[in-house]
């Protein structure tokens, strides 16, 4: 692995999944037969927007999760150019893998290029064990559709973006050059 690949990735990272690979789904076409729908007339459909729409379910009594708003901020601080890498160590469990001085070079052209800012939308926030969550981020930008990524975050005195997410993030963004 040479530095500018992992520096690539380290950018990549920051923006948290811009160029993140696709998934392909595969599935079994087999024949059912038809489902009777029951239909209560006066009921706004699904399409209307007048529909309730379903939220996260509750956390399990006693479980710590953080709140959307809690992971937004870490994202966001990940994926600006105007805080140095050397001060987001605390944002990523294990610290950043790469020199903050190649990160932020980094992170400065893509920034260059008006692939900042992202937006996220978190949803299906769940614990993931003592200490941890995971959750749906949905990344959208300048020069990006909305892409998913299942990320994993730890509580270590704060909620940060787990090790193995931030190297899934990596490793997205360096098979999709």
């Amino acid at each position: 692995m040479t530095v500018k690949t992992l520096a690539t990735g380290m950018a990549a990272l920051a923006a948290i999944g811009a160029a993140a690979a696709g998934v392909t789904c595969i599935a079994s076409v087999t024949a059912v037969s038809p489902r009777v729908q029951p239909v209560v007339f006066g009921a706004p459909s699904p399409a209307s927007g007048r529909y309730p729409q379903p939220l996260d379910p509750p956390a399990p009594v006693g479980v710590d999760l953080p709140t959307a708003y809690q992971l937004t901020t870490v994202l966001n601080t990940l994926q600006d150019p105007s805080v140095s890498f050397a001060n987001k160590g605390d944002l990523i469990e294990g610290g950043i893998p790469v020199p903050a001085t190649l990160a932020d070079h980094e992170l400065q052209k893509a920034a260059a290029k008006g692939s900042l800012p992202l937006t996220f939308n978190i949803s299906n926030i769940a614990p993931a064990g003592p200490g941890a969550a995971t959750a749906t981020i949905t990344a959208t930008g300048p020069h990006l559709a909305p892409t998913p990524e299942y990320l994993r975050f730890v509580d270590q005195g704060g909620w940060k973006l787990s090790h193995d997410s931030a190297m899934t993030l990596i490793q997205s963004v360096r098979s999709s050059h």
